[in-house]
Parts: structure tokens; C-alpha cells; sequence
């Protein structure tokens, strides 16, 4: 299924394009919509203000910055890193990605595609010797990793 998952992720049609003249509060909107994920958008080692643009963003860092008015592709083939490299290249902005519940950033290894269907957390449950999710919740006595989340955070 993995493969095939991969695979299918090379067409899917929800890519995301990032504009640099978009609010950050609305890419951070559109990422969740597309991926299921969050992302995490820094000014130097702080959170950045949500009502900024990445063009505004880049014009208050100290980083030499590639931002022009288009747009940038971005693929759920394309790995964790490879996005945020992506994004620090174009942009001169440091991003994260983080899962759903923005409780943890992603491991590097998964594409967007695969954390967008939880594989990272379906790796962590079976090295703790559960078969799924779902195995896993019920053992730790919630029905939902919302409700998960939200007694562990």
C-alpha cells in the first residue's frame, strides 16, 4: 500500500502553490486544507505574525531572499526537508511542518503525502508493538487523537 500511496502522491491533484503575497495565516490555512498538517512559520527563532505576507516577512529579516511575485509549487512527493529547504531558499523564511494538531513537527524522512496520512504516527504506534492507530488510542483510553492530544499536551 505504501508504494502505491508514494506513487499516487506524484498526481495528486491538491499540490499547493505558495504566493508570497499571500497572508501567512491564509497559507497556513490552504497548507492544512491541501496536506491535513500544520506549518510553522518563524521570524528568526520566533513564531512570525500571522497577518504578514512572506514578501512583507522577508523585508524584515537579515537573510538574503530569491522572493518574487510568483508562485511555488509544491508536491505531497516532496520530502519534509526538501519543503522547508524549498521555502528558506525562495523565501528566505524558516517553516516547520507539524502534524494536524501542530503538537509535533514531522521527521524529515516522510514526504507531505505520507504525514498527510499519518504515516509517522502509524511507524510510532507499530514500534510500540500496536498494530494500528486505533489499537493504540483504545490502550491509552481515548477514542480520538484529538481527545489524545488534548489529555497529553
Amino acid at each position: 500500500m505504501g508504494f502505491l500511496s508514494n506513487f499516487f502522491d506524484r498526481f495528486d491533484a491538491s499540490d499547493f502553490h505558495l504566493a508570497p503575497n499571500k497572508k501567512i495565516k491564509t497559507i497556513q490555512a490552504e497548507f492544512k486544507e491541501n496536506f491535513g498538517l500544520s506549518l510553522r512559520v518563524y521570524k528568526g527563532k520566533v513564531f512570525a505574525d500571522s497577518e504578514m505576507t512572506f514578501a512583507q516577512l522577508n523585508e524584515k529579516t537579515s537573510k538574503s531572499i530569491n522572493a518574487s511575485n510568483s508562485d511555488l509549487k509544491i508536491t505531497s512527493n516532496m520530502n519534509v526537508k526538501e519543503f522547508e529547504e524549498v521555502i528558506d531558499s525562495q523565501f528566505g523564511v524558516t517553516v516547520q511542518v507539524a502534524n494536524e494538531f501542530n503538537t509535533y513537527c514531522i521527521n524529515n524522512k516522510y514526504t507531505l503525502g505520507q504525514a498527510s496520512r499519518k504515516e509517522d504516527l502509524k511507524d510510532f504506534v507499530n514500534k510500540k508493538g500496536f498494530s494500528s492507530i486505533e489499537e493504540w488510542l483504545e490502550s491509552e483510553k481515548c477514542e480520538t487523537l484529538e481527545e489524545w492530544y488534548s489529555k497529553n499536551s
